[in-house]
């Protein structure tokens, strides 16, 4: 009897695919498309808070100084990046939250 339901379960699983395959492949790659986005943008990211700290070093500044400098540039950058999936969020917030009662 098991025997019978798994097969069960592989028939409608490929006959799912098979229906669904445009929905599936796009979901794959819409999630590898982000992966590869945030790693490039991280990679930019870092290579922005090195070229602050370079900068810094170059111009004079002790290395205290220019850690401070580049740390202030990740912390731009990174915010700036993150800035719209903040603001969805918070919109969704506003959406979602329980309204206190008026009295």
């Amino acid at each position: 009897m098991q025997r019978k339901q798994n097969i069960m379960w592989i028939v409608i699983a490929v006959i799912a695919a098979l229906f669904f395959a445009d929905e599936i492949l796009g979901f794959v790659g819409a999630v590898i498309g982000i992966v590869f986005s945030i790693g490039f943008t991280g990679l930019l990211v870092l290579a922005l808070a090195a070229g602050a700290f370079a900068l810094a070093v170059f111009v004079g500044c002790s290395v205290g100084l220019a850690l401070t400098i580049a740390t202030v540039a990740l912390v731009l950058s990174l915010f700036g990046w993150l800035l719209p999936y903040l603001l969805v969020g918070f919109l969704v917030y506003l959406v979602v939250r329980k309204k206190p009662n008026t009295v």
